[in-house]
């Protein structure tokens, strides 16, 4: 019995593929809202694009005041019967689908009235969304000790979602057309309630594939008499005086808040930028579709082989080529360069994504390892708080550009200067982004001879902790 306690840390094959579809529903939301959401507010809710980006920030800042708080219910959450993470998935799913609906849908109001339910719409999205996601990003870290395992753990999770990713990018307009246009209200509601249909019933097909892991945990109870709880202010403490979080969370903060940018500008640069070519938009779907598969053999011997600090780095670096490639190619309409430009960041991008992701759960075991608490769903939350507030800014920011410069919805085409500013914050932009990225990377604090050492000790910590609860159960057993 004492074997399979302490092996029961690692996950099969099979439990990782199968929780990892629950980044399918997660990007299958993520993305539409990512991609859409503003076009949707300017073009079919009718408010102009500075109203669009305030309604995003305000939204999602309230949202992310949240996530913290999230991240330590879940991190105080031992049910007997459904473990810690799964009860926030499988109950908050539903909830998360119908809000999701309810953000793209057109209410008979005033301009007044559906400024007022876009607010109260995205903000109701946003907490349902805290609800089930962190959990879900937090899960992982139970999965493996391994290290380099769970990098690969990541990559098949980014690899599901990028399926979703590609649905999105490359169906959803196809759709749209197909049921009235991308400037029908009728047409948003109908697709949307497939996705969100669809999202709901695979989050919680997700969720409650790892039963046999996120389980009641014995020996949490039982130290938790030896040992007080953490306060709010040690809670707080586990985050500011983490340096190796703090480093990632500025290496992915601005990686977000540049790609925020390009993904909700990415339909007006290729409509009106472009010339229409909007059609140009589906091929990225399948090229973060292939770089997601091709990392799940590549990812694990690239960290093994440099470790996450400067597998990051490098990637940065190589994005910033590209971005002044395509600063180069859009004003000349070389459409083949253009492309290249947009395949080559979305390609890195999922790398840079999934390692940033991977070393976020790193900082979680950094931290436990110096101060003995694990507060991983609390550490977690951070990623997504990062997330919503690089979300937030980029909204406002790009919303404010386009209003200032002249965006104006009924036209054809867009002035000299709206298109001007449309490419600098797809290339401009970005490249300020990554070099924070890398300011991020130098003063990361992990290496990849740390990484080997860690892994080591958080072996031995999972150990120590299961043969705790193992020799309070033992007597009982033995009689």
């Amino acid at each position: 019995m004492k074997t399979n306690l302490l092996n029961k840390g690692e996950a099969s094959e099979k439990n990782i593929w199968l929780f990892s579809m629950g980044n399918f529903a997660n990007n299958l939301i993520f993305m539409t809202v990512t991609l859409y959401i503003m076009y949707y507010y300017t073009n079919i809710l009718g408010v102009s694009a500075l109203m669009a980006g305030t309604i995003f920030m305000v939204a999602r800042l309230v949202d992310a005041i949240t996530d913290p708080l999230m991240g330590m219910i879940v991190d105080k959450t031992n049910t007997k019967r459904m473990g810690k993470y799964r009860p926030f998935i499988i109950f908050g799913a539903p909830f998360l689908g119908i809000s999701f609906l309810l953000l793209f849908t057109t209410p008979n109001l005033s301009l007044g009235g559906k400024i007022v339910y876009a607010y109260a719409s995205y903000i109701l999205y946003s907490l349902t969304w805290t609800v089930v996601q962190i959990p879900q990003l937090a899960l992982p870290i139970i999965l493996s000790n391994n290290i380099a395992r769970r990098t690969r753990i990541q990559a098949i999770f980014q690899a599901t979602g990028a399926i979703a990713a590609m649905v999105i990018q490359s169906w959803a307009l196809p759709m749209l057309e197909h049921f009235g246009g991308k400037d029908n209200p009728a047409a948003w509601t109908k697709v949307i309630s497939i996705y969100a249909v669809i999202a709901t019933i695979v989050f919680i097909l997700s969720a409650m594939s790892v039963k046999e892991l996120d389980v009641y945990s014995a020996h949490k109870d039982i130290s938790s008499e030896a040992k007080p709880k953490m306060t709010f202010r040690q809670s707080y403490e586990a985050i500011i005086k983490n340096k190796a979080l703090l480093a990632v969370l500025l290496a992915y903060g601005t990686d977000m808040f540049a790609s925020q940018i390009g993904s909700s500008l990415r339909i007006y640069f290729f409509r009106y930028n472009l010339n229409g070519r909007t059609d140009l938009i589906s091929y990225l779907g399948y090229v973060g579709l292939i770089a997601a598969f091709v990392m799940l053999f590549g990812i694990a011997p690239y960290v093994k082989k440099v470790g996450k600090r400067i597998g990051i780095a490098v990637v940065e670096a190589i994005c910033i080529i590209f971005s002044l490639l395509l600063m180069y190619a859009a004003p000349r309409h070389n459409i083949p360069l253009v492309m290249v430009s947009f395949i080559a960041n979305t390609f890195l991008f999922q790398i840079t994504n999934t390692l940033s992701r991977s070393a976020v759960l790193d900082s979680a075991n950094y931290m436990e390892i110096k101060t003995g608490h694990a507060n991983n769903a609390l550490i977690s939350s951070t990623f997504t708080f990062v997330n919503k507030v690089s979300q937030a800014i980029s909204a406002f920011f790009a919303g404010s550009i386009l209003t200032f410069t002249g965006y104006n919805a009924q036209l054809q085409q867009q002035a000299d200067g709206t298109l001007k500013a449309i490419l600098y914050l797809l290339t401009i932009v970005p490249i300020v982004a990554y070099i924070f990225s890398l300011i991020g990377m130098w003063i990361y604090p992990i290496s990849r001879k740390d990484e080997i050492e860690m892994e080591q000790k958080m072996i031995e910590i999972r150990t120590r902790k299961l043969e705790a609860g193992l020799n309070q159960i033992q007597p009982d057993i033995e009689i």
